[in-house]
């Protein structure tokens, strides 16, 4: 890194000193006004190195902090999901009802 000088300020007492480390020229990014937009239509001033930025949930429509619940869908997991699980609920239905019939029919 660099040569590391001790000047003795008084009794075990040390200054170290170094030489000065200078920043790279054009080696970091701009650091601009930004805007943070979310889906809810919240939007957010601040400094970044990207001028917007595009958020699916903030402070004004995340649950924990407004106290209601809601799905947050994205790419409509959540009604696949249920989707999904109805028919798994309806095939449980249906298997139980074959089964049950199966049973009736052995034991007449």
């Amino acid at each position: 890194m660099g040569i590391y000088f001790k000047k003795p300020l008084s009794f075990n007492f040390f200054l170290v000193v170094c030489p000065p480390f200078f920043m790279k020229a054009d080696l970091h990014p701009e650091y601009v006004e930004s805007t943070i937009r979310c889906a809810c239509g919240n939007e957010i001033k601040t400094r970044s190195t990207k001028p917007t930025m595009l958020i699916g949930i903030c402070n004004e429509c995340h649950p924990f902090y407004t106290g209601q619940q809601k799905f947050v869908d994205t790419a409509g997991r959540v009604d696949k999901f249920q989707q999904r699980l109805a028919k798994t609920k309806a095939a449980r239905e249906a298997a139980k009802e074959s089964a049950d019939k199966k049973r009736k029919k052995k034991s007449l």
